[in-house]
């Protein structure tokens, strides 16, 4: 079964004798495409290797390693967050924590490094994504042409070749906004595929050329820079990610299916369905119709009654018409007979030359709308007059007045006792007072603090961080308060502490806009750090990669076990 691995790169920090200064966003942007790649809602890549400030020398050897050991049908992509320098010849170096500018190309990740390794990989399926300055001089590298680069894809999973995409021109600077958390570039890279925009087709699935089109827009809109794209051996779509959106047939297909099940009910009349299904297979839609399609959406979600629906319908349809008549007979599903007059209107007598399918509108209106909200109204007095009575009939018994006037004894309550500190719930955690606590869900017991710290509320100590290899080894079978079975989660285990505030997004796993950090249960783990923590769970590729969890997103991903991160112990509980 063909395989998807990603490399993703990010370089924000730099030696003070490097020449190049410090950047706020590569971090973030690769924590961010990594959540993508890796969720099976979305990318469902096999496994992604994100490198931190690396440097050169341990980036290339990974880039060889992977692309050199995929199979033909597998895909590879290619990510890059950071400085982007030119060198003496044009030639694009990718700055990493160990460049130095005076010995750039020693120093650095040259793209055409990057492209003698695409050439010797078996892989059809390469994809190769830069955000920094210069980025498209990539172009040269890949996709050489006497005119300069003016590489244009129309086509790129069934597709493969090799597809490049950079923030910028080859003499342009890639931008990180004020404010923004990603760089422009990056930013509109993972919007177009989390919120679907990118799915142009609506086929439930983004490809390269529908997300170059998307990001090429939205970044355009913001300024000067302009992203830019080549490609090499291309053949079909090379598809990236789902989209995270039903395609357009399914969702028109419960859309008919909705429409035919409440006519079938006498809950639409058949003029209004018709329409509706026009409007459904019409390509190009006026603003009224776009509106009619979005209540459409709501109706099949029912998140709209049908008697609303058709009221708002109907509102859409007069805001849209000069001619309310050409929509009474579409309602009344006649057709106005030529009489050799016009409609109704100012300086005419009245209902002698009304179109009789007006006054069917307005039958229909009285009858299917006012008339249910009339019976609710009714039933709902009937209702309470029948328990009024009800009510005086019981007062006037004369048992009941005996109650009434006998006097009424209040008994003292049972004293209730506090329960103890030990074995106190906070939401799905029990605490036992002991630095312990168990997931009544999973059933695991967790150490509260992380290793380091210490006390009722983990205020005492430092957070200690540990290579990977090292905690293995420190933390097997560790003995802490009468249980001696404490060991590393695996990353299963470890995900299941990620705690969004706001909730997840729907396709993801990406926490809502406006979550707390650290993403934890922080009553129930106090004084975690938003920061790495190790699983136990080593990477089934990379023999030097181990699983994390970052709390500051609550993402995971695998990395290079020599790594310092944190540690959150856990026992199986029993």
């Amino acid at each position: 079964m063909p395989e998807k691995y990603a490399i993703l790169i990010a370089s924000s920090e730099y030696s003070t004798e490097s020449g190049l200064t410090r950047l706020r966003c590569p971090e973030n942007d690769v924590d961010a495409l990594d959540a993508i790649l890796s969720s099976p809602d979305f990318g469902n890549f096999t496994e992604t290797f994100v490198f931190r400030n690396a440097s050169s020398d341990k980036i290339r050897p990974a880039l060889n390693s992977v692309l050199v050991n995929a199979e033909k049908d597998d895909l590879i992509l290619i990510y890059f967050s950071g400085h982007g320098k030119l060198n003496r010849l044009g030639h694009l170096c990718l700055a990493t924590a160990n460049t130095d500018c005076k010995a750039l190309e020693a120093t650095s990740v040259r793209a055409a490094t990057i492209k003698s390794y695409f050439d010797l990989s078996y892989s059809r399926k390469k994809i190769l994504l830069l955000d920094c300055c210069f980025s498209g001089a990539a172009g040269e590298e890949f996709a050489p042409t006497k005119g300069g680069i003016d590489g244009e894809l129309r086509s790129i999973s069934q597709g493969e070749g090799t597809f490049i995409m950079t923030a910028s021109s080859s003499v342009q600077t890639a931008v990180e906004k004020e404010g923004d958390q990603y760089g422009l570039f990056t930013k509109h890279l993972v919007q177009g595929i989390r919120s679907g925009e990118a799915d142009k087709n609506e086929d439930g699935f983004v490809d390269m050329q529908e997300l170059y089109d998307y990001v090429h827009a939205k970044v355009r809109e913001e300024g000067a820079q302009e992203p830019m794209q080549w490609g090499q051996d291309v053949k079909g779509k090379l598809i990236i990610s789902r989209s995270g959106k039903e395609s357009k047939k399914k969702r028109l297909q419960k859309i008919r299916q909705r429409l035919y099940g409440l006519g079938a009910q006498d809950a639409l009349p058949d003029h209004l369905i018709t329409e509706a299904m026009r409007i459904l297979a019409a390509e190009d839609l006026t603003e009224g119709e776009q509106e009619q399609s979005s209540l459409l959406e709501q109706l099949v979600a029912e998140k709209i009654r049908p008697a609303d629906f058709i009221v708002q319908w109907m509102r859409i349809a007069f805001a849209g018409r000069d001619e309310p008549d050409k929509l009474a007979e579409k309602v009344a599903g006649q057709q106005v007979k030529s009489t050799g007059t016009s409609v109704v209107g100012k300086g005419t007598s009245g209902d002698k030359d009304t179109p009789s399918s007006t006054k069917n509108l307005w039958n229909w209106l009285l009858h299917d709308v006012f008339a249910d909200l009339l019976s609710r109204f009714v039933f709902a007095g009937f209702i309470v007059v029948i328990g009024w009575w009800s009510l005086k009939q019981w007062e006037s018994r004369p048992e009941t007045q005996q109650i009434a006037s006998s006097p009424i004894m209040l008994q003292p309550l049972p004293k209730v006792e506090k329960m103890p500190q030990k074995d106190r719930t906070i939401g799905q955690y029990i605490d036992h007072g002991d630095g312990t606590i168990t997931d009544t869900k999973t059933g695991l017991m967790w150490k509260r603090c992380a290793e380091g710290l210490s006390g009722d509320n983990c205020e005492d100590g430092k957070v200690e961080s540990y290579q990977w290899n090292d905690a293995m080894q420190r933390f097997k079978d560790v003995e802490y308060a009468g249980y001696a079975d404490w060991r590393l989660p695996t990353i299963n285990e470890l995900k299941t502490l990620v705690y969004c505030s706001k909730g997840k997004e729907k396709y993801d796993d990406y926490c809502k806009d406006g979550y707390e950090t650290p993403t934890i249960n922080q009553q129930a783990f106090p004084n975690t750090e938003a920061t790495w923590f190790w699983s136990g769970s080593p990477s089934t590729v990379n023999s030097d990669g181990a699983w994390y969890v970052r709390f500051n997103f609550g993402v995971s991903s695998a990395d290079s076990r020599n790594y310092h991160y944190a540690v959150r112990l856990v026992r199986d509980g029993q």
